[in-house]
């Protein structure tokens, strides 16, 4: 058994204290404490905010509404102490706008309705585009560039998600990607080498011996729901069998033969292998457990489950099937179109600063989430962390392999939870692919010809 105290799982160079790392679900009631932070950090330096080429001044004050993922808000409120001691001329308020990303997205909705609106929101991959379309979120491209922000120094996967028709929407910032998820007691005690499969036909070899030697209620693997975002974890996996849930101009492709290949492969884990099933509610509390063997889960969750595991944990790459597939998830800082200019340079400044390569690092040791900045991963601070901690390494290792998703289920309004609903037929109902992947169809193609081409040309 390997016990990670929360001492030296938060370890890291600099001196920065342990703080409250948790998973993307936020259901960690743990709390931070960023006032170990040596006073001296500023998290970078910055000029003083004079007037831009434009004449404009940044406004002296603004509103950043968050959800605070995975527990983040004493993190957030240390980089906002590090941005006000770099512009002292700029207040910024953080108010908490939803318990997750579908509740600030419906605070926006309705602020949008009464005009009352923060200069700084935190929309996820699945939200921001709605808001593209109403014409309510400002293109980034001039602030980007009168901030004076290297944008090539950004992750490239992670700011192509926020990309479109040619322009930056968003800004990544508590961003994740999947990861296979084992555990190493259960994999030594199969007899398997340590480390994830290379291949799901690999995985069934080896879920047979894991499941041999489970107890009742134990499974190799398990899958999540609908709600937890099956459509994230099988947005890889239908990549992985050479499909797509559509194309960029909205063609809908989940019910290619590779789609239905994939889709009834994962209904066959669970009612003809018969070595995995569908969690009740939390994939990483069955883990944690020891009900589940192995899953796929967020990088954002890592953090708590070495800290909560009582057994040792490996991470991997998603397995592939015909070639290699995996998304980015998560959610990233856009700036509403109403606001003044003035707020609009003091958010883009905001911004700029809280995922500069120095607050990008803190924030992703202190929090679970990917570093969004390149120079920041080979950092000295960064690589003495993964040296540490190799699990957290392998997402970075995987970030370069991944893809921005398809617009099905980013841009298409609702499309998470409809493709999740037809999963969700697969893997609870054991119904054919062949016969929910048309019904899936039917209704994304009835979003797009009246909520998206009347608005963008397709």
């Amino acid at each position: 058994m390997t016990t990670i105290s929360r001492r030296h799982l938060l370890g890291m160079a600099g001196g920065a204290a342990a703080l409250g790392l948790v998973g993307c679900g936020g259901d960690d009631d743990d709390t931070a404490d960023p006032t170990a932070t040596a006073p001296g950090s500023s998290g970078g330096t910055a000029a003083n905010p004079t007037p831009t080429p434009r004449g404009i001044k940044p406004a002296s004050e603004i509103t950043y509404w968050s959800v605070h993922p995975a527990n983040s808000k004493p993190v957030e409120e240390e980089l906002i102490r590090r941005f006000q001691a770099a512009y002292p001329d700029i207040k910024v308020k953080l108010e908490t706008a939803g318990a997750n990303y579908a509740e600030v997205s419906q605070k926006f909705n309705a602020g949008l309705a009464a005009r009352q609106i923060p200069d700084v929101v935190m929309l996820s991959d699945v939200w921001w585009f709605k808001y593209f379309l109403a014409g309510t979120i400002e293109p980034l491209d001039a602030l980007i560039a009168e901030a004076k922000i290297d944008l090539s120094d950004y992750q490239d996967t992670l700011v192509q998600d926020y990309q479109y028709d040619g322009k930056q929407w968003g800004m990544p910032f508590a961003r994740s990607t999947p990861l296979f998820y084992y555990n190493k007691e259960k994999w030594a005690a199969a007899g398997l080498p340590d480390r994830g499969p290379r291949t799901w036909d690999e995985f069934d070899e080896w879920a047979k011996t894991l499941q041999a030697m489970a107890r009742p209620g134990e499974f190799a693997f398990t899958h999540v729901k609908g709600d937890s975002y099956i459509a994230w974890t099988f947005q890889g996996i239908i990549w992985q069998f050479g499909g797509r849930y559509s194309d960029d101009k909205f063609k809908m492709l989940m019910d290619s033969p590779e789609g239905i290949e994939a889709g009834n492969y994962v209904r066959s884990q669970v009612f003809t292998l018969k070595y995995a099933n569908v969690t009740a509610k939390d994939v990483n509390a069955d883990f944690l457990a020891g009900t589940t063997y192995s899953m796929l889960s967020s990088t954002g969750g890592l953090a708590g489950v070495l800290r909560d595991a009582k057994f040792p944990v490996g991470t991997a790459f998603l397995p592939e099937k015909k070639q290699f597939g995996c998304p980015t998830g998560g959610a990233g800082l856009c700036i509403p179109k109403a606001i003044s200019d003035e707020k609009k340079l003091a958010a883009m400044l905001f911004i700029g600063f809280i995922t500069n390569p120095e607050n990008t690092t803190y924030y992703s040791q202190n929090v679970g989430y990917m570093p969004v900045r390149k120079s920041a991963v080979n950092s000295p601070a960064m690589q003495e962390f993964f040296a540490k901690y190799p699990q957290f390494k392998t997402a970075v290792d995987q970030l370069p392999k991944t893809r921005p998703q398809d617009p099905a289920r980013v841009y298409v309004p609702g499309g998470d939870a409809i493709i999740g609903k037809g999963l969700e037929r697969m893997v609870l109902n054991n119904e054919d692919a062949r016969n929910v992947w048309p019904d899936v169809k039917k209704e994304l193609e009835k979003i797009v010809d009246t909520e998206i081409r009347p608005k963008i040309k397709i």
